[in-house]
C-alpha cells in the first residue's frame, strides 16, 4: 500500500505495545455493520493513528490527513482529542459538507498515559473511571486532489477548535442564558430560555454587543470564530427593534447566516436579550446554539411560547381542543419547525399553521412565505404529495424562489408526513434589501411548474 501524507514531520517510531493495544481497542469498537476490516489493514489504522498522536499538547486536538494509493484508492484521516460530546458528529457534517461520503469510521475511546511532555507511554488494558480518555477516531473517505485536502485539513481544525471551545465554556454558557432569563419581564420569554437551558438548546457562543460596536463577554465559539453571528448592519437593526415601544416580545429568535460547525451543520439559531438602562437599550446579550432533536420533536404544548401561541389561536378560531380542528392545528404545530416558529408573528404561526392543516387530508402543491424579523431573512415553505419529490423538482423549485426574490439560498430541508405530504423549506438571504417576493403570484407559478 503506498501513499502520501499531507503532514510536514517525518513520521515517528511507533512502540510495539502500544501498536498491538490500539488495535485490539480498533477491533473491538468495530460494529457488525462495519466495512470489513482485514488484520493489516487494522494494523495499518492503528499505526496512523498512533503516529498522529503519539505526541500531543493536551488541550489540542492532532489531525494528520493521507492519500493512499494501490488496489484501493482513498483518503485516511486521523483525530486524536481528549475525549468529549460532539467530536464524532461534528467530524462527520464537516466531511459531509464538503461533498465527501465517509466509507469508514471507527472509534475508540482509550484510557491513556501521557508524560510531562505530551508523549504518549501507554494504553491501559481496563477502563478505570480516573483514567485520562482520548478519542481516536479514523475515517477513510474518496480520493481528492491536494487543493481540497488542504481545505478538508483546516475545516476539520476549525471544527475541532469550535467544538472544544463550546464544550469548554459550557458551564458558563448555561450560567449566561439563566443570568439573561433573569432580566426577562415577559415570563413567557424568560420560560423559554430556562427550558431551553435545561438541555433543549445545544449551546455554542455567546456575546455582548454594546451600541458602539463594542463586544465582550465572549464564551464558547465566539472567543474563536473570527466570523461574526450578525453583520453589523443586523445588530443596528436589532437595536432599533428594541427601541420600538410595539415589539415587546423577548427574547427576540432568528437565524444566523453562521453555519454551525458543531453537533449539526445548520444555520446558528441566536436568542437576543436587550440590556437596557430605563427606556434606553444599551446592549444587547447574544446567544447562539443549535436545537436538540428533543426539542425540535417536542409537543408545542411543552414548548414556551409556542405553548401560548396555540392557545390563542385555539381560541381565536374557535377550535374545540378535542374536535378534528383542534387536533389538527395541534399536527400542525407539531410538524412544523419549532426553531422557526418560535421566532415568528402570532399572525405568520397562525398563516402557516393552517395553510398545513388544510393540505393534510387533501396533499397538493403550496407555497407560503415568511419575512424574519430584522429583514434578514425569507422562510419559504413548500408542501407538495411526497410522489412529486424528486431532485431535480427541488431544483427547479429553488431556483424559482432565487430568482422571484432575488435572493441567494442558504439552507434548505426535507420533511415528509406520516401519509402522503412533503415539506420543503428554504431559507433565503435578503439583508440586501431585496423586496419580499409576491406569494401568490409565486405560487401560480409553482402550480405551473409542477403540473
Amino acid at each position: 500500500m503506498g501513499s502520501t501524507s499531507d503532514a510536514e514531520a517525518q513520521k515517528p517510531a511507533v512502540p510495539a505495545k502500544l501498536l498491538t493495544s490500539l488495535t485490539d481497542r480498533l477491533r473491538d469498537s468495530l460494529l457488525p455493520s462495519d466495512m470489513p476490516f482485514g488484520k493489516e489493514d487494522l494494523s495499518e489504522a492503528a499505526r496512523f493513528l498512533l503516529e498522529t498522536g503519539l505526541r500531543r499538547d493536551r488541550k489540542r486536538s492532532a489531525i494528520a490527513l493521507e492519500s493512499i494509493s494501490g488496489e484501493r484508492r482513498f483518503i485516511r484521516i486521523a483525530i486524536v482529542n481528549d475525549d468529549m460530546p460532539f467530536l464524532v458528529d461534528s467530524t462527520a457534517a464537516t466531511i459531509a459538507s464538503l461533498g465527501l461520503s465517509i466509507d469508514r469510521l471507527v472509534h475508540p475511546v482509550v484510557p491513556v498515559e501521557r508524560d510531562g511532555e505530551g508523549k504518549l507511554t501507554g494504553i491501559l488494558a481496563t477502563d478505570p473511571e480516573d483514567a485520562e480518555y482520548e478519542s481516536m477516531i479514523y475515517i477513510e473517505t474518496s480520493r481528492i486532489d491536494a487543493k481540497r485536502r488542504r481545505t478538508l485539513l483546516k475545516t476539520i481544525r476549525e471544527t475541532m477548535g469550535d467544538v472544544r471551545a463550546a464544550v469548554a465554556d459550557w458551564s458558563e454558557l448555561q450560567a449566561a442564558m439563566l443570568a439573561d432569563a433573569d432580566t426577562i419581564d415577559d415570563e413567557q420569554g424568560s420560560e423559554l430560555l430556562r427550558w431551553l437551558n435545561g438541555g433543549m438548546l445545544t449551546q455554542l457562543g455567546h456575546i455582548r454587543r454594546l451600541r458602539n460596536g463594542d463586544e465582550s463577554d465572549a464564551l464558547g465559539i465566539c472567543r474563536t470564530n473570527s466570523r461574526q453571528l450578525l453583520a453589523d448592519g443586523s445588530y443596528d437593526r436589532a437595536f432599533a427593534w428594541f427601541d420600538d415601544p410595539k415589539n415587546t416580545r423577548t427574547p427576540l429568535v432568528i437565524k444566523s447566516n453562521l453555519l454551525s460547525r458543531v453537533h449539526r451543520r445548520v444555520p446558528l439559531d441566536l436568542f437576543i436579550v436587550p440590556e437596557r438602562k430605563g427606556a434606553k437599550v444599551g446592549a444587547l446579550s447574544v446567544h447562539a446554539g443549535v436545537w436538540t432533536s428533543a426539542a425540535l420533536a417536542a409537543p408545542p404544548r411543552n414548548v414556551p411560547c409556542l405553548s401560548g401561541q396555540l392557545e390563542a389561536m385555539m381560541e381565536r378560531l374557535d377550535f374545540d381542543p378535542g374536535g378534528h380542528a383542534g387536533k389538527a392545528l395541534v399536527h400542525a404545530l407539531t410538524a412544523l419547525p419549532h426553531d422557526l416558529l418560535i421566532g415568528f408573528s402570532d399572525q405568520s404561526i397562525e398563516r402557516i399553521a393552517t395553510t398545513m392543516m388544510s393540505l393534510v387530508d387533501r396533499p397538493r402543491p403550496r407555497l407560503a412565505m415568511v419575512a424574519a424579523p430584522l429583514a434578514r431573512h425569507l422562510f419559504a415553505f413548500v408542501w407538495l404529495p411526497r410522489d412529486m419529490l424528486a431532485t431535480q423538482v427541488r431544483l427547479q423549485i429553488q431556483a424559482l424562489l432565487e430568482e422571484g426574490a432575488e435572493a441567494r439560498m442558504l439552507d434548505w430541508s426535507l420533511e415528509v408526513e406520516g401519509g402522503t405530504l412533503a415539506l420543503l423549506r428554504f431559507v433565503l438571504d435578503i439583508r440586501e434589501g431585496t423586496r419580499v417576493p409576491d406569494e401568490d403570484e409565486l405560487d401560480r407559478e409553482l402550480q405551473t411548474l409542477l403540473r
